[in-house]
């Protein structure tokens, strides 16, 4: 079921009349590659006749069977090469007596394992029945016995196999025997049955049981033979392993399928197919929909930033251990300072869990990693709702209740609720729960994660829930914790003075021989111990420290002279502050061209509106006062892809920094990530824009504390590229604005943040306002253009461009532009350059721009509140479109009129519609908004709130007596738009 089915159903009818042990880093070396052995078979050969090779000839043959044969060696050959002939001689010489000795071994091993069953038992009389059955069923067929051998031996394969692998072979071991459960009802079957049904049937199985014995070998085996290592368990269940229990889990549903068929109950089955195929879709498609926020990336990129044999000693922790065993739901916090490794101690903690019970099927585990970077981590629904995305992917299906919201096609932040997450988490026995960095949570959200923490916890619930949180030490965080009395983990200097020491070894010796571009140059082993013993003993427990000291020496050694080395040893600094003041230090010593970029490069960091891109970053740190050339946009050439575009507009006449040479600018305090150079740790963001008392102020320092200052220079930076692009008339359509914009990779950001940045200057300065002058004196075409690009409201898609589009086909003066910008809130501003007399459209422009106090004056002034614009939109479609209520309510108040047409989606109720703006909607419809006014894009309001899945919009709709049958728009009607 689709999305948008629940939407349908309003219309359609009118509108038709085992507990495993720990991974170790690194497998223990294992015995010669299966590859290395000698087979009989070439690699190029096919697959052997096993029929015809098989050594003990029955007392009794049958006929052969063509099609069985034929099915098996076609099975066979589907094999890579590479691996089949290994395969098959493996399946040839394998004893089962020996095998059964083996696993009679490991039962043996194991006995003392609390979660311990027997296996040898179970497999005897398993292969046992396997190969009885096996036999049976061909002689139902009247084919040869023998034929069962590849299918028994490839079984056997599969079992030594994960021998070798202790934490997957009970798990093995019950696939094995869950194959009996399919085999007995066949062998029945096949003694009365159709013999063309059950020879189908037959086939069938011989194929899934090879299917399963290949696949499972391919788990721990890899295509050159080799047995698999791993470093992440993780890693190793999410590529390998998950994917062969779901190709198990389809191989028993084939199985199943074909017993059906032989108790002649194909419609049944084909129905059943059917449903488990609509499942399996819409298990994918709520999961898209319910979060789009993936942890398991970041978790993974942490934990390749832990050093091998580091991070243990929390797990060995007693408090740990009573958390991991408590029968009851618990939460463990653990905090720390700053730099101490919380979040990749996090991802350790993760792993282990994993490792422990990933294989449990009544276990589930899931977890968020908070960034303050990531603005979408604000909202705690966003983060609930991942939660229990991961939950539901543990599911094979998606409970219904939490289905019926994604078919109602209403948000998935309903579903971010410490309920929904309880009532999810009773299906299974317990649950995992990991929040790290939970501190950079924002402050004014911190009360609703830190209620549904303890919630979880606290609140009565037959599944065990346990939670392992990560932060700093903040107040409302110790407090909410202390009050529940919640079990501390509080990470010491010397809880992790060893890793400190592993992980310093390590560096250390990875920068000597210079393997990352980064080089120590030192020759002297006692040098080198020393630079380990000294970071070691001084680090206080900062990994983050130590880096930073490293990247430091680095510096240091390329003069190679062990006395200076030395004596940077004896002055390191003390902590992380101390750190950053040195860091500091060093960038003011830089040539001033090098240490002008770097404070450029942070105050952009810090204090653009929003994060820019690396290429826009770039492109902002090149301007400057020299740059004087103007672009020249070319001609009309076919649209390119975005990212062929760089450097075809002003960007080409300027001269810009490579990432690497703005990264060592900045002194190692940046890094680049995620398609955008940030700070290294949010404690350097911290430190560079917080006063604290007692601490030396550096220039850039001092500079980046200055907010009107840095906003005036940011200012200054957006005007300046907005006069190199010179533009000297708007784009005619929309496919040459997104080209323009392509082009120009910082018009975007300059034209839409300019007035920010001015309006954050408190009082802009003679040199601000000659500039702001400077363009406003160019011609109207010109400001037509930036005014142009300002109205697309931070949407650069070509969609987005095409809802915004405005061909500008009137006269922009400097006054329109006031009026369509934070400008007009700053007195200076609006008293020098705004006209007496309103300048044309200007009600729309500060409507569209959410200015209260503008739309006010031009109200009382009295302009015409109904006036069409050049794309015969009134004031009220674009406060509808921006869903600015009290705007909305002024205009209406003024007598607006509700059902005026005109514009992209036709009339205000449509473009409210479309974006599911429920209170406007619902403000339209009391002031009777004609709910079957046609026009527009979609052409009617229905069709609009239909196609995007509005469910609350198309009821209220509806009530109103929305024609379903309405004919117009793209879609043609609300059905198809819906569908």
């Amino acid at each position: 079921m689709r999305k948008r089915d629940r939407l349908r159903a309003f219309f359609a009818p009118s509108a038709t009349g085992t507990r495993s042990a720990s991974p170790h880093s690194v497998p223990p070396p294992p015995p010669p590659p299966l590859s290395a052995q000698r087979a009989s078979t070439p690699p190029s050969s096919p697959a052997p006749n096993f029929i015809a090779s098989n050594g003990a000839t029955p007392a009794r043959r049958s006929a052969r069977n063509p099609v069985l044969e034929k099915a098996v060696k076609l099975q066979l050959q589907k094999i890579p090469e590479t691996g089949r002939a290994v395969f098959t001689r493996e399946i040839e010489i394998l004893d089962e007596q020996a095998l059964l000795s083996k696993v009679r071994a490991y039962d043996a091993e194991h006995k003392n394992d609390s979660s311990f069953r027997p296996h040898a038992e179970r497999l005897t009389k398993g292969l046992g029945l396997l190969d009885r059955l096996m036999g049976g069923v061909a002689i139902g067929i009247q084919a040869d016995p023998a034929i069962s051998a590849p299918v028994v031996g490839a079984v056997r394969v599969a079992i030594d196999i994960g021998l070798h692998f202790t934490m997957f072979f009970p798990r093995l071991t019950n696939m094995v025997c869950e194959l009996e459960d399919y085999l007995g009802p066949l062998t029945e079957h096949s003694r009365a049955a159709d013999v063309e049904l059950v020879e189908r049937a037959v086939v069938s199985v011989y194929v899934n049981i090879l299917d399963f014995s290949w696949k499972a070998r391919c788990v721990f085996i890899d295509a050159n033979g080799e047995r698999r290592r791993w470093t992440s368990f993780r890693a190793f269940m999410r590529q390998h392993w998950d994917t062969f229990e779901a190709e198990f889990a389809s191989i028993k549903e084939e199985m199943q399928h074909h017993l059906q068929v032989l108790q002649h109950t194909t419609q049944a089955t084909h129905f059943n197919s059917f449903r488990s195929s609509e499942r399996r879709k819409e298990r994918s498609a709520f999961l898209s929909w319910v979060s789009d926020i993936d942890f398991e990336e970041v978790h993974q990129t942490i934990y390749a930033r832990k050093h091998k044999d580091t991070g243990d000693w929390l797990i060995k922790e007693s408090k740990f251990h009573q958390w991991m065993q408590s029968p009851r739901s618990s939460l463990l916090w653990c905090n720390g300072k700053p730099g101490i490794g919380k979040s990749v101690l996090s991802s350790n903690v993760l792993e282990h869990i994993t490792a422990e019970t990933g294989l449990r099927k009544d276990t589930a585990i899931c977890f968020a990693y908070y960034d303050y970077r990531d603005t979408r981590l604000a909202n705690v629904a966003r983060i609930i709702t991942t939660l229990i995305k991961q939950l539901c992917q543990r599911k094979r299906n998606v409970p219904d209740n939490l289905l019926k919201v994604m078919h109602d096609a209403r948000s998935s932040s309903l579903l971010g609720s410490q309920e929904c997450f309880l009532s999810l988490a009773e299906s299974f026995s317990e649950v995992f729960v990991v929040i790290d960095a939970l501190d950079e949570c924002p402050e004014q959200k911190r009360p609703d994660m830190l209620g549904f923490i303890t919630g979880v916890v606290t609140t009565p619930s037959p599944c065990r829930i346990r939670v392992f949180a990560t932060s700093r030490r903040e107040m409302d965080i110790t407090e909410a914790f202390v009050k529940n009395h919640v079990p501390t983990v509080q990470i010491q200097a010397e809880n992790v003075a060893a890793d400190i020491e592993t992980f310093a070894r390590s560096k250390v010796e990875e920068l000597h021989s210079g393997q990352h571009g980064k080089t120590l140059y030192i020759d002297s082993v006692i040098l080198k111990e020393k630079i380990i013993e000294t970071l070691a003993t001084k680090a206080e427990g900062m990994f983050l420290w130590v880096n930073l000291q490293l990247d430091s020496l680095c510096q240091v050694s390329k003069v190679r002279k062990d006395q200076v080395m030395e004596a940077a040893l004896e002055s390191l600094p003390h902590d992380l502050i101390d750190t950053y003041v040195r860091i500091l230090d060093r960038i003011e010593q830089q040539h001033p061209s090098m240490r002008d970029l770097a404070f450029n490069c942070l105050a952009w960091t810090i204090y653009a509106q929003r994060p820019l891109s690396t290429w826009e970053l770039q492109y902002a740190l090149a301007i400057n006062s020299n740059c004087t050339a103007q672009s020249q946009e070319p001609a009309c050439a076919p649209l390119p892809r975005p990212f062929s575009a760089r450097g075809l507009g002003v960007e080409r006449d300027l001269q810009i920094d490579s990432p690497q040479v703005i990264l060592e600018a900045c002194g190692n305090l940046l890094e680049e990530g995620y398609r955008a150079i940030r700070p290294i740790h949010y404690t350097v963001q911290e430190f560079l824009t917080t006063s604290v008392q007692g601490l030396s102020q550096q220039t850039i320092r001092g500079q980046l504390l200055d907010l009107p200052s840095v906003h005036e220079r940011l200012s200054l930076a957006c005007l300046a590229y907005i006069q190199l692009t010179a533009f000297n008339k708007p784009a005619q359509d929309v496919r040459s604005l997104f080209r323009r914009i392509i082009y120009n990779d910082l018009a975007g950001y300059a034209c839409q943040s300019f007035d920010y940045h001015i309006s954050n200057c408190k009082k802009p300065s003679v040199n601000l306002l000659n500039q702001l002058e400077t363009l406003f004196q160019q011609e109207s075409t010109y400001l037509s253009a930036i005014l142009q690009i300002k109205l697309l409201r931070d949407s650069y898609g070509f969609d987005a461009i095409s809802e915004r589009f405005n061909r500008m086909d009137f006269m922009v003066t400097p006054s329109t532009i006031v009026y369509s910008t934070s400008l007009y809130n700053i007195p200076t501003i609006r008293q020098r350059w705004i006209d007496q007399m309103p300048p044309t459209f200007a009600l729309h422009l500060a409507a569209s721009a959410g200015l209260t106090n503008a739309v006010i004056r031009l109200l009382e002034a009295g302009c015409d509140v109904n006036e069409r614009d050049g794309m015969d939109s009134t004031a009220l479609y674009y406060a509808c479109f921006n869903s600015d209520y009290g705007i909305i309510q002024m205009l209406i108040d003024k007598d607006a009129e509700i059902n005026a047409q005109g514009g992209y989606y036709g009339n205000a109720l449509q473009v409210a519609s479309y974006g599911g703006h429920e209170q406007v909607v619902k403000m339209l419809l009391i002031k009777d908004a004609d709910v079957n006014a046609q026009g527009g894009y979609y052409s009617n309001a229905l069709q609009a709130a239909s196609y995007r899945g509005h469910e609350q919009v198309v009821k209220m709709l509806l009530i109103k007596d929305a024609d379903v049958n309405a004919q117009g728009g793209y879609y043609g009607n609300a059905l198809q738009a819906a569908s």
